[in-house]
């Protein structure tokens, strides 16, 4: 660990024990943000991000960007009836579509047939947060579509290599069926953007006027990102975070990202990644991302995110990752037997 980065949390610990500036004050009613000790909006607390609304426009509203209070009032009685506890986990855009298309019952996708019975081979409801409605129709606000650019035929080309690869790949070493299982299965590291709804979505943001950290709940991976003018980051060694630098534009704090190990949303490596992070209340917290990769979308798209305050205790517990602990012994068990059952 290098000596820069000791000292970077060192003082981001100390910075803790301080309290922030007050807020200076209203101007005709207009809320103001409060400022840290260098002059800049004070970002810091624990954000929750656990909005219902969907990253693409669905379809059947795809002449509509904002529903009217009377349809949001609808969906999220509808989401409150059908998701009780009991379900299967919805994740993602699931809990809007499933209230959308007025389901009755719900049943996850990830792998839960409609012969399983009810609670098996998934999460249930119960372990989610309930989620946000207001009255957008997609996340994303650029292209105004609310919907993805098209893809490239080189984005159509590496999908389509990667199923035949899939498809044709013979028996494989223990290590290789480890990592065919994927990082999140294996608890390992969280990604960018910040994107988790619903489902350990809390942020903590630590600020001092050196460097911004990022908590994230999920995985328990920190970003620490370096504010200010300096060298422009070049190629270098890829992680699931990249490398990260941060600047203040005005009163929003926005990261840039490159040097990704992995792609997000279908996207290649060579994603750059745009963040903005703004205080637009006194319990709202603005993020607004863009993601830009010419070899994977005919142009870049930007989503914006609304988090507010975390209830609870203050503090961000630890993610405790059952799967890679005891789940994925038990998946290679059970496909060992599968194998033997069909060797028979």
């Amino acid at each position: 660990m290098s000596k820069r980065y000791v000292a970077a949390m060192v003082a981001m610990v100390a910075l803790l024990a301080m309290a922030p500036l007050a807020t200076a004050g209203q101007a005709s009613g207009e809320w103001i943000a409060p400022r840290t000790a260098d002059g800049h909006p004070d970002l810091q607390g624990i954000w929750a991000s656990d909005s219902a609304t969907p990253l693409e426009r669905p379809e059947e509203l795809a002449d509509k960007a904002t529903l009217s209070d009377e349809e949001v009032a609808t969906l999220r009685a509808r989401a409150t009836e059908l998701f009780d506890g009991e379900t299967d986990a919805a994740f993602g855009d699931s809990v809007f579509r499933a209230a959308l298309a007025d389901r009755q019952e719900y049943q996850s996708g990830d792998g839960v047939t409609k012969d399983t019975p009810k609670g098996t081979g998934n999460y249930n409801q119960f372990w989610l947060i309930d989620r946000w409605f207001d009255n957008r129709t997609s996340l994303i606000v650029d292209p105004p579509s609310g919907r993805l650019p098209s893809r490239t035929a080189e984005a159509e080309q590496r999908s389509e290599a990667a199923r035949a690869a899939r498809a044709t790949e013979g028996p494989r070493t223990l290590a290789q069926e480890l990592a065919r299982l994927g990082s999140g299965l294996r608890c390992g590291g969280g990604r960018v953007p910040m994107t988790g709804r619903g489902y350990n979505s809390n942020y903590q943001i630590f600020q001092s006027a050196e460097y911004v950290a990022i908590q994230m709940e999920m995985m328990h991976d920190t970003r620490l990102i370096p504010i200010g003018d300096g060298p422009a980051v070049s190629p270098g060694p890829r992680n699931a975070l990249g490398t990260s630098r941060g600047h203040w534009d005005g009163d929003t704090l926005v990261v840039e990202t490159t040097n990704l190990s992995r792609g997000a949303s279908g996207s290649s490596t060579d994603l750059r990644l745009t963040e903005r992070l703004t205080r637009v209340g006194p319990d709202t917290l603005q993020y607004e991302y863009t993601m830009s990769d010419p070899s994977t979308w005919a142009r870049p798209w930007t989503a914006r995110v609304f988090m507010r305050p975390a209830p609870g205790t203050g503090v961000i517990y630890e993610f405790a990752c059952h799967e890679g602990n005891y789940a994925i012994e038990h998946t290679l068990r059970g496909a060992r037997m599968q194998e033997l059952e069909a060797s028979r």
